[in-house]
C-alpha cells in the first residue's frame, strides 16, 4: 500500500479507522494493478484510485449536514437484537450475509454500519442467520424476495453460498455484488453454475468503464451464456463518474454486455462523504445531458436516491429552499442538505476518461 498512498496521510487514515468508524484501506490485487496502470499514466487521483484509496479532501472536506447513517437502516430492523435483517419494502428483505469485503470502497454508504456489525464464528452465525430468516419469511407471506448484501456476499465461497440458495430456493434470490470488479476469479464455473441453477439475480455495483477489463468482460459473458439475470446499480460520484461521458461510456458498455442497469444513487450525506458528492443542480444537468445525448436504452437507467422511506426520484421533489430539498414519498416528507458552495469542484473529464482522452 506505500506505492500508493502518502505515509502520513495513511498513519492519519489508520488512526481514524476505529474512533471515526472508518473501514481500513483494502485493496485486491487485481484491482490494484489497475490502480497502478491509472497511477502511471495520469499519476495520482483517477477514478478508480478514487474509488479504494483515501485522500486528504476525504478527511478534511466537510459541509454544514452530514450523518452517519442518513437511510436510518437500523429502524428498519423487524426482529429485535438481530442486525442482519432489513425490511423497508412489504415484499423484500436485505440479509447482510456478511460484514467482509473484497476491497473497501472510499465512498461506502454503509460503513458506520459495516464498522458496528456483530462479529461472531462465521459458521455458526451463518447457519442461525439463516434459521432466523426463514423463520420471519415464513411469518411473513407477502415477502417474495430476498437481497443478499453485505459486505460481499460473494466473499463467503462456494460451499456457503450452495447452502444459502439451497435453503432459501423457497424465495427469489437477488445478490448484491462488487466482486467483479475486485475479484473476477470468484465467478468460477462452478458458481456460476450454482448462481444459474437457483435463478439468482445478480446486480453489480460497477462505477467506471475502465473497471470493466476484458477479464472481467469474459466472466459477465460465461454467466450470460448461462442464462443468469444481470443487472447493475451504481452512484454518481465526483472525480469517479460525475460527467454525462462517463455515463454513456459505462452504460453503453453494460448494454453491450446484456447488463441492465437499474438506478444511479445520489449519494447519501454522510460523515467523510463530501469530497464523493455532487451539487443538486449538477446532478441534474448531468441527468438532462444523459437524456438527451442519448437513445432510450441508454438512458432508461433511474437517478435516484435512497432514503429511510424508500427510494425517491427528481419528481418526488416537494419545494426546494436554498440548500434545503424536500422530497415527498408515501405520506411523508423527507429532507436533503445540499452540499456548501465552493465544494462541488467538478471531476476532470480528461482523468475520468484519460484512456479515450488521449
Amino acid at each position: 500500500m506505500e506505492t500508493l498512498i502518502n505515509e502520513e496521510l495513511k498513519i492519519r487514515y489508520e488512526s481514524l479507522v476505529g474512533k471515526e468508524h472508518l473501514l481500513p484501506i483494502k485493496v485486491t490485487d487485481f484491482y490494484k494493478t489497475k490502480v497502478n496502470e491509472e497511477i502511471d499514466a495520469i499519476g495520482y487521483g483517477g477514478p478508480l484510485y478514487r474509488s479504494v484509496i483515501p485522500t486528504l479532501e476525504k478527511l478534511d472536506l466537510h459541509t454544514s449536514y452530514e450523518a452517519r447513517d442518513y437511510v436510518e437502516e437500523y429502524k428498519h430492523m423487524p426482529i429485535p437484537n438481530v442486525d442482519y435483517i432489513i425490511q423497508k419494502y412489504e415484499d423484500r428483505v436485505i440479509v447482510i450475509i456478511t460484514e467482509l469485503c473484497f476491497s473497501h470502497c472510499q465512498y461506502c454508504f454503509r460503513t458506520y454500519n459495516l464498522s458496528e456489525f456483530q462479529k461472531d464464528d462465521f459458521k455458526v452465525s451463518l447457519s442461525r442467520k439463516v434459521r432466523v430468516l426463514k423463520e420471519y419469511l415464513r411469518s411473513n407471506s407477502k415477502i417474495h424476495e430476498v437481497i443478499l448484501s453485505g459486505g460481499d456476499p460473494l466473499s463467503i465461497g462456494y460451499e456457503n453460498m450452495q447452502f444459502i440458495l439451497s435453503e432459501l430456493n423457497e424465495w427469489d434470490v437477488r445478490i448484491h455484488t462488487r466482486a467483479i470488479v475486485y475479484e473476477p476469479t470468484v465467478f468460477s464455473q462452478e458458481m456460476i453454475r450454482l448462481l444459474s441453477l437457483f435463478n439468482v439475480r445478480l446486480v453489480f455495483h460497477i462505477n467506471h468503464p475502465y473497471e470493466i477489463c476484458q477479464i472481467v468482460k469474459e466472466k459477465i459473458r460465461s454467466m450470460h451464456m448461462c442464462d443468469i439475470k444481470m443487472y447493475a446499480q451504481f452512484p454518481l460520484l465526483r472525480g469517479i463518474n460525475d460527467h454525462s461521458d462517463v455515463l454513456i461510456e459505462l452504460l453503453t458498455m453494460m448494454d453491450n454486455l446484456y447488463i441492465r442497469p437499474i438506478s444511479i444513487f445520489i449519494p447519501d450525506p454522510i460523515t467523510y462523504g463530501a469530497d464523493y458528492r455532487v451539487s443538486f443542480s449538477r446532478i441534474i444537468s448531468i441527468m438532462d445531458e444523459l437524456n438527451w445525448k442519448t437513445p432510450s436504452w441508454i438512458n432508461s437507467v433511474r437517478f435516484v436516491m435512497d432514503t429511510t422511506f424508500g427510494k425517491v426520484r427528481r419528481e418526488n421533489i416537494l419545494k426546494i429552499e436554498g440548500k434545503h430539498i424536500t422530497f415527498y414519498r408515501d405520506g411523508h416528507q423527507i429532507e436533503y442538505y445540499d452540499l456548501d458552495d465552493g465544494i462541488d469542484v467538478p471531476g476532470d473529464i480528461n482523468k475520468m476518461l484519460w484512456k479515450s482522452q488521449g
